[in-house]
């Protein structure tokens, strides 16, 4: 009887010694987790801000031959309310969820009154899709740290949002730099199908070309979170 209980003891041992030494294992590979995600979310928080000034302006251009010109002319529309930030981590890269741009595109005003509501009503639908949604995913070539002067060409690529369709979009940009503030020109191109938008048709206009220029001229204070 004593002889089965101490085997019985030392297997109670053994079952406790198994379960300790597991626990000091698991809370070693939790620990090592758990250090690996605060690296990850260390290296992935904001640092800092590009957020973009009320005297930033965008705009559209459209090559279209009038009736009444012997020669084409762009159509040019434009807006004031622009709104948004671009924000990085600390080895520069674009945190995406926080760094989106917002046009107002019904305020969008060119030189004539007619072609404005014929693009709000036909080809921007502004009514119902009443803003431009870019969401900034990354930048290539920009210069980190950011200089304190100078001019750079760098490319912003996202995801852009109009017309209720959203595609990927590459802006060729030419910044300067000027201590904690930057201005810049973005611009793209892109048919009109891209974003099932309708090609202008009126009769005062003979043609217009299957080619919508943008562009984003913007200035911006660059603001430090740390």
């Amino acid at each position: 009887m004593k002889l089965k209980l101490i085997i019985s003891g030392i297997i109670l041992l053994f079952i406790l010694a198994s379960c300790s030494s597991q626990e000091t294992e698991n809370n070693s590979e939790q620990k090592i987790i758990n250090e690996n995600v605060s690296v990850i979310s260390n290296n992935s928080a904001a640092y800092l801000e590009v957020n973009f000034l009320p005297s930033s302006t965008a705009r559209y251009l459209v090559r279209e031959q009038l009736a009444n010109l012997d020669f084409p002319i762009d159509a040019i529309g434009e807006t004031n309310e622009v709104d948004g930030s671009i924000v990085l981590d600390k080895n520069g890269n674009v945190i995406n969820e926080k760094s989106i741009i917002i046009v107002n595109v019904k305020s969008l005003k060119s030189d004539s009154g007619k072609r404005d509501k014929y693009i709000s009503r036909k080809s921007l639908e502004s009514s119902t899709y009443p803003e431009v949604k870019i969401s900034i995913k990354k930048i290539d070539n920009l210069p980190w740290p950011l200089p304190n002067n100078g001019e750079n060409d760098i490319t912003i690529i996202g995801d852009m949002t109009a017309h209720g369709v959203t595609d990927q979009i590459a802006w060729n940009t030419k910044v300067n730099f000027n201590n904690n503030s930057v201005k810049g020109l973005a611009k793209t191109n892109f048919k009109f199908e891209k974003f099932d938008m309708e090609l202008p048709r009126v009769a005062i206009v003979l043609s217009v070309d299957d080619n919508i220029r943008l562009e984003l001229d913007f200035n911006a204070e660059i603001k430090y979170l740390e």
